[in-house]
């Protein structure tokens, strides 16, 4: 019998500086293994191209929300008539809602992917009406989606935490593409191209500006308290990410007068996003609020040392060597000592080839392996 798999992509675009890019060489990878796609992706301004031709595109990008929900029950429609049996639905309540209400009336298994240490934040600062609605979604989506499915293994507690059942929880990983993110020999030429002076070193942090993270706890504060030690100044720091956040860091790094010493460079494509990567010398992700972080496996396969907080599943994800770079979510002092650190550190590139070496476990191709093996298992 056949593998088929419906997968909904919530939003495509070359230009995104989500991390859905990445998903899009992960089908292709699965394709490989022997599984017919799907793809429904709700929006966007253009098409994935696919190299395996087991992968059909579905639109639903144009009209109103309301309109895209019908177009899709009326691809879900047609693709079960076809013989596919399980979709796969990662975020995104608009099409998980309606595919668990088809589910009632089929033999649709939904698969629905969730990884984030954010709930909790949502309750002490969303509005009443907003956070019952987002709660009553919640509690339909984990008691009838026929799989919760997260990631990594420590997340599965969070979600039991919050009563979602044990049995119904599945385990799969994000991937990253180790052709596209890998240790590069040309750092002096690739800082040319992006307009870096060679003798710069370069802390990069990735990610979006927002106060689920609590970007503003940590920074400029950390950068402050970086550059009152010895031998940091050869050090600047570059900030890749877009969110209500960004201004305000803006306006706090000109006061402090770190203009100097802090690019902050906002949001930039994901699929040129690797580009950055291979210029840096250390990796920095404070954060109050994790799942699977994506910029993680990116920067340890391009053999980058990482200064992180412990949030979400982030200790699953590290090689023993990173572990004593793990500092408390709330320690701000710890986190900029471990930056210092980090820069002193003159083993870094044996840190990196550590996290290299470990981050091939989450390679797209084993990803993609998991995937299969873990979906079709019920058969």
């Amino acid at each position: 019998m056949s593998k088929r798999l419906i997968y909904v992509l919530n939003n495509y675009s070359k230009k995104s500086d989500e991390h859905y890019f990445h998903v899009i060489n992960f089908l292709d990878k699965l394709a490989d293994t022997g599984v017919e796609i799907a793809l429904i992706i709700e929006k966007s301004d253009e098409l994935p191209i696919f190299r395996n031709p087991n992968i059909k595109i579905y639109p639903l990008s144009k009209g109103s929300k309301y309109l895209r929900g019908f177009k899709f029950l009326k691809v879900l429609n047609k693709l079960y008539a076809e013989g596919y049996r399980k979709i796969f639905i990662r975020i995104s309540q608009n099409a998980i809602i309606p595919a668990i209400f088809y589910s009632f009336f089929s033999k649709l298994e939904t698969y629905y992917w969730h990884s984030g240490t954010v709930l909790e934040y949502d309750r002490k600062h969303k509005p009443k009406l907003r956070l019952f609605i987002d709660e009553a979604k919640f509690w339909f989506i984990k008691t009838y989606t026929t799989w919760f499915v997260t990631g990594p293994e420590s997340m599965k507690q969070y979600y039991i935490k919050h009563n979602v059942k044990a049995d119904k929880i599945i385990i799969l990983y994000n991937d990253i593409d180790i052709s596209r993110f890998f240790i590069s020999s040309d750092k002096e030429k690739n800082k040319e191209k992006l307009g870096i002076s060679k003798e710069e070193k370069v802390i990069l942090f990735v990610h979006r500006l927002s106060p689920v993270r609590e970007t503003l706890f940590y920074m400029p504060y950390i950068i402050e308290e970086f550059y009152k030690n010895d031998n940091t100044e050869d050090y600047k720091f570059y900030i890749i990410g877009g969110g209500s956040d960004k201004d305000k860091l803006e306006k706090e790094i000109e006061q402090k007068k770190l203009s100097e010493k802090v690019k902050i460079l906002g949001s930039k494509p994901n699929a040129l996003i690797q580009d950055f990567y291979s210029v840096a010398d250390i990796f920095i992700n404070p954060t109050m609020a994790e799942g699977f972080p994506r910029v993680i496996i990116e920067a340890m396969a391009v053999g980058l040392p990482v200064a992180t907080t412990d949030a979400g599943g982030i200790k699953d994800i590290m090689p023993a060597g990173q572990q004593e770079y793990i500092v408390d979510k709330k320690d701000r002092d710890a986190f900029a000592a471990k930056m210092v650190e980090l820069a002193q550190l003159k083993n870094k590139t044996d840190l990196g080839r550590e996290n290299r070496n470990h981050v091939i476990r989450f390679s797209t191709e084993n990803v993609a392996l998991m995937y299969k093996n873990t979906i079709f298992n019920h058969e």
